[in-house]
Order: structure tokens, then C-alpha cells, then sequence
């Protein structure tokens, strides 16, 4: 098996998102201070990539991270989109604009179907009948960044704009969210595994993951989609490694962060020992050597050393040397 290839941020992220709690929660937090008004009972996934009419004619496409529409009794209610950005991007509000714009376009696109269907047409000057009316569209940009976002948040910031023409330039502003500079109250209204998420961002940003990681009491929900996002944020193989470990635990019990930190202080100590001994062996091997004049090979037969052993030797002879 070739090696695993790590995951990239956008399809990390859009997996532990696109569960209806997850989603649900997050809106609920930061649009509706806490109210649960998006129930993930009333999520439809909604098309990530919405097609709309360029400039030139053409027909272009805006792909969103993570999409639903908030269904009620057959009615959409509104539309919700995320879009996770990792790094600072100069060109935002021009890109969750044109998301917003694609949305609506499709609406218009769907109340024209729909009227065609029923025989029902207005004239060709009005396109829909005026009591028809779009849903609202509202996009969160969530960024994960630890250090602040430089970039514009408006369509005007942009621009070099001249005072005089300013009142004809519509703007419009993203949604900007700095997960990492969340409040510890904003934080603790968060009831998914975002709440996991968010602290664990605040925590990189202050530098004292471990003091804050092991405070936190949220049981894990979706195991392995956060052991990927924290693998893909961190870098740390161990999160990968560990994986399966904390699916197993979670057979057993609840899982909570402390169940992961208190693995990989064991796995810690483990390694130390193991280091300890490894130590040992390549130092008895030395003296051998040194004392009776064999050859490298006769004194790890004489020792009995396993294949691992022997083909690690140069290894750990090349760093002890470097370390003195």
C-alpha cells in the first residue's frame, strides 16, 4: 500500500461539516445567537456547484465548500453555505458574492421552470409573477487562520473608489467568522463537535493546546472525521495512527479529548522506554565490538539482534554521533 496522502483542508473540513448537526449548530450559533432555528431535520443538501450567466453569455460555475437549503412544509426557507478558508484570500467578497448570485440566479431559473410547467407564464418583460419571491441566501466564510484576517471583508475595500461615485457601487460584505478568535462564551453556545473545533483553534492561537485540550468536556460525536481534521490541521501523524484507537474507545464509553491526550502520553512514555532499551543494546553492541575485535556482523549474531535492529544500527550511530 503506497503512502497515505494527507487530506486537504477544504475536503476535511467539508466532511465534518456536512453532518446536520454540525451544520445546524454552527449556524444556529453564529447567525442566531444559540436559538435552534435551523433544525438538521429540515436540511436538503443543496447542488455545491451552481451554474449562472457570465458577463460574456457564457455559462459559468460557482462550486460552494458545503450547501443546504432549510426546508419547511415543502417550502424552502433559506439557503445556507460555508466556505473554510485556511489562509487569507484577497479576492473574498468578489468570490462569496458571485456564490450568493449563482444561488439566486438558480431560484429564478426554477420559479421560470416551474410557471412554464403549469401554463402559467408572465409576460416576457416581467419574467416571474410579482407575489413570487427568492429565498434568502447566507454564507458564512469560517476561517481558521491563527492570525488575523488582513483581507478585505467588503466589495468597496476592493476598490479604489471615488468618494462621488460611491452611493452608485453597490457593496456587499462576507460573513467573515476568525474561528480562532472566538469567545470562550461563543464557544461554550456551540453543542456539536464544533465546539471541539473551535476550541481546539483558540487553543493553537494562545499556544497552550494541552492545558486548554484537556479541559474540554465535549463528548465526541464523529470520531473519525475529527481525528482526520485535526491530522490534516496539525500535521501530526498521530491522529491518523490513533484513529481506529478512539472508534474502538468509543465501543467502551464516551470519547472526550482527555481519552485522546491521555494515548498519547502513553505512547509517549512507551517510546521512551523502547528508546531506552534500543540505547542499551547498540551500546552493549559497541563494547563487544571494542573489547574482543569483531566484526560488526559477528557481534550482533553473538547478541542476537533482529533484522530491525541491524538495519536501524547505522541509523542510530549516525544521529549518536551527531549528538556528540
Amino acid at each position: 500500500m503506497g503512502k497515505q496522502k494527507k487530506s486537504s483542508p477544504d475536503k476535511v473540513e467539508k466532511l465534518l461539516e456536512d453532518y446536520g448537526d454540525v451544520f445546524a449548530d454552527i449556524f444556529n450559533v453564529l447567525i442566531y445567537q444559540g436559538e435552534n432555528v435551523v433544525q438538521p431535520n429540515n436540511l436538503v443538501d443543496g447542488p455545491t456547484a451552481s451554474v449562472y450567466k457570465a458577463a460574456e453569455g457564457n455559462l459559468g460555475q460557482k462550486d460552494r465548500d458545503v450547501v443546504k437549503m432549510d426546508v419547511r412544509n415543502n417550502v424552502t426557507y433559506a439557503l445556507y453555505g460555508l466556505e473554510n478558508q485556511t489562509a487569507i484570500n484577497y479576492v473574498m467578497p468578489v468570490r462569496s458574492m458571485g456564490y450568493d448570485y449563482a444561488s439566486y440566479e438558480k431560484c429564478i431559473r426554477e420559479m421560470k421552470a416551474q410557471n412554464q410547467a403549469e401554463e402559467h407564464e408572465p409576460q416576457f418583460a416581467q419574467e416571474i409573477w410579482p407575489e413570487q419571491k427568492i429565498y434568502p441566501a447566507v454564507t458564512l466564510v469560517l476561517y481558521f487562520g491563527t492570525t488575523p484576517w488582513t483581507g478585505p471583508t467588503t466589495l468597496h475595500e476592493m476598490m479604489h473608489l471615488p468618494e462621488k461615485l460611491k452611493p452608485y457601487v453597490p457593496d456587499y460584505k462576507i460573513n467573515l467568522v476568525q474561528v480562532a478568535f472566538l469567545e470562550e462564551e461563543m464557544i461554550a453556545k456551540f453543542q456539536s463537535d464544533f465546539r471541539i473545533v473551535a476550541e481546539f483553534f483558540r487553543a493553537k492561537r494562545l499556544g497552550n493546546e494541552k492545558k486548554i485540550m484537556y479541559n474540554n468536556n465535549k463528548t465526541w460525536d464523529h470520531i473519525g472525521e475529527l481525528m482526520e481534521f485535526f491530522h490534516t490541521f496539525t500535521s501530526d501523524k498521530r491522529y491518523r495512527d490513533f484513529k481506529q484507537f478512539m472508534i474502538d474507545e468509543s465501543q467502551k464509553g464516551e470519547v472526550k479529548m482527555c481519552s485522546l491526550l491521555d494515548a498519547f502520553e502513553k505512547e509517549g512514555m512507551e517510546k521512551g522506554m523502547e528508546k531506552g532499551l534500543e540505547q542499551g543494546r547498540y551500546q552493549s553492541l559497541e563494547k563487544l565490538m571494542k573489547k574482543t575485535g569483531m566484526s560488526i556482523s559477528e557481534a550482533m549474531d553473538a547478541l542476537d539482534f533482529s533484522e530491525e535492529e541491524r538495519s536501524s544500527y547505522k541509523q542510530w550511530q549516525s544521529e549518536n554521533k551527531t549528538a556528540t
